[in-house]
């Protein structure tokens, strides 16, 4: 049922686009339910067109980052995460998305930035913090990855494990 559901939402969404193509905000819908679908080349168009519709939509540029990383094209994601947080730099969670992607490709040291600046802009994401302190183990900054894991674990006990 759920799937029939998801499936008609899909074709709803679809239908909007057909029916307004200029409305970027019915582009975005459709782009972020067919990545919770898995479909991420469709995803790719609806985001793309997005973009163009709203060329400073910094939503659009992180779906294309999301897009990108579902279809392994892993320097297109970075440059569209790396565009979503010059449009909305206060945005952690596009920082944060784009720290992940600089693991991905394993440019480790470059995923410091994008870590810290997600916490700048949201202190209390412990998420964030719990990853910069990997990402600080890993490059070889002790003392900082131990007050991130430290500062993870206060904000949620979960992650202190």
């Amino acid at each position: 049922m759920n799937d029939l559901a998801n499936a008609d939402s899909l074709d709803l969404l679809r239908e909007a686009v057909e029916k307004n193509p200029t409305d970027s905000q019915a582009c975005l819908k459709l782009g972020n339910a067919c990545l919770q679908e898995f479909n991420g080349k469709e995803a790719l168009d609806a985001f793309r067109k997005a973009a163009r519709l709203q060329p400073g939509c910094a939503e659009a540029h992180f779906g294309l980052g999301k897009a990108f990383d579902s279809l392994k094209r892993y320097e297109e994601m970075l440059d569209a995460f790396k565009e979503a947080t010059w449009l909305k730099p206060d945005w952690s969670e596009a920082h944060y998305n784009l720290g992940l992607g600089y693991m991905v490709v394993g440019q480790y040291e470059d995923a410091i930035e994008p870590f810290k600046e997600a916490v700048k802009a949201d202190p209390e994401y412990a998420e964030a913090h719990r990853v910069l302190s990997l990402v600080y183990s890993l490059t070889g900054y002790t003392e900082e990855s131990e007050f991130h894991k430290k500062e993870a674990g206060r904000l949620n006990p979960d992650l202190a494990r």
